[in-house]
């Protein structure tokens, strides 16, 4: 009973943890651990191939699509807009060659900016945005990155019922597999 609960809020949490930049490695290091943690306790319980096999995808969503989902959250309802400059553009190529960007950030008004690195996915296009002064979705506390003003809130709200949809779940599995480790033992 104790993974069915404790599996599902502590993988949201790691992942919340990882989308802050100072914490992403340990975020998602202790994240793996829980994964494989709670994937063994429904394994030892009923090795079966139909509750591991879906508690397995359960766990792997719940780490992997809850962090964007959550950080996109707060931004929606914490994100303060915030007049920010773009200062320089930085290029990196992957293994294809594909070539992409990172640029570094200032507020207009000169006050500090946590983590202002702003990468390609979330609005950073090259060298021409150097010099750019656009509003941008601060957190006032910092834990979350900057982001464009412009992001997409259509299915933020899905996206969380869909991460809760799924801690259910897991924990239904869970619970299943207690339940047929004890009519098994014939406790």
């Amino acid at each position: 009973m104790t993974t069915a609960i404790v599996t599902p809020c502590a993988l949201v949490g790691l992942a919340f943890l990882a989308g802050n930049p100072d914490y992403g490695v340990l975020g998602m290091i202790l994240g793996t651990v829980v994964l494989i943690a709670g994937l063994a306790v429904v394994a030892a319980l009923r090795p079966t191939w139909w509750l591991i096999g879906p508690a397995l995808v359960l766990e792997i969503g719940l780490l992997v699509a809850s962090g964007p989902a959550i950080r996109a959250e707060v931004l929606a309802l914490r994100g303060e807009r915030t007049a920010v400059v773009v200062t320089t553009a930085h290029s990196s190529k992957d293994k294809t060659g594909r070539v992409s960007w990172t640029c570094d950030l200032r507020r207009a008004d000169g006050r500090p900016l946590p983590h202002p690195t702003l990468a390609g996915y979330a609005g950073c296009s090259g060298p021409y945005d150097v010099g750019r002064t656009e509003d941008m979705l601060v957190d006032p506390d910092g834990w979350i990155p900057p982001r464009s003003s412009r992001i997409d809130r259509a299915g933020l709200n899905e996206g969380l019922a869909l991460l809760g949809a799924a801690g259910a779940l897991f924990a239904g599995l869970a619970i299943t597999a207690g339940r047929l480790h004890l009519r098994a033992t014939g406790r």
